[in-house]
């Protein structure tokens, strides 16, 4: 995992690019065996694990997930996003422990290149200028949310500050997802980075 993460922060070459589509058609397969399951008592917390697990190894399509699993059960489309919330934040806690007890070198190894994105660089300066208000931005928005992070970290952000910035962010964004996905499909074609996110859940939408 470690290294298509590689080939996602550096520039792509033929083998990085054809690597990366076999790894999205191996998420799209196994996505789409779990939503199956998508009415189970166990299937929420479930999905909050993985939204948790995604912190650390960026693969997991959360918000595709999120989306199709509320159009497969629109009754259970809040259940998906608060469970969803939680994982993600948790998750985004665990990895600013870690990366508080391990610094910058920790980073750099088991992310590789992360530092080098645009994104990265994008973070790093809005960071220094809006500190938790950028947390919350990258919250409701599709960007990932290693890089805010593992800054806030390294600026030994109090972990609760940084845990209700991020739930609040991911909730408001999740809830409006979820809701899309249940109500009105079409309008989620509309929101910018999600083609991705619906392509790896499997979801079509006309």
């Amino acid at each position: 995992m470690i290294l298509i993460l590689n080939a996602e922060f550096t520039r792509p070459n033929s083998f990085s690019m054809a690597t990366s589509e076999k790894l999205h058609t191996k998420i799209q397969t196994y996505v789409q065996k779990l939503e199956q399951f998508a009415d189970r008592a166990w299937y929420p917390p479930f999905i909050g694990l993985l939204a948790a697990l995604d912190n650390l190894i960026i693969i997991i399509p959360n918000d595709g997930i999120l989306v199709a699993s509320s159009m497969l059960v629109p009754k259970r489309w809040a259940w998906f996003a608060l469970w969803i919330s939680i994982g993600s934040t948790v998750g985004a806690v665990m990895l600013s422990l870690v990366v508080q007890h391990k610094g910058l070198p920790w980073v750099l190894d088991f992310f590789p290149g992360i530092d080098k994105g645009q994104i990265w660089i994008w973070t790093e300066q809005f960071f220094d200028k809006y500190g938790l208000f950028v947390v919350f931005a990258v919250g409701i928005s599709p960007l990932m949310q290693q890089p805010v992070i593992i800054l806030s970290a390294l600026a030994n952000t109090p972990l609760i500050e940084l845990a209700a910035v991020i739930f609040i962010g991911r909730f408001l964004k999740f809830n409006l997802m979820a809701y899309l996905g249940s109500h009105s499909p079409k309008l989620l074609k509309k929101m910018w980075g999600m083609k991705g996110e619906l392509k790896d859940a499997g979801i079509k939408i006309e």
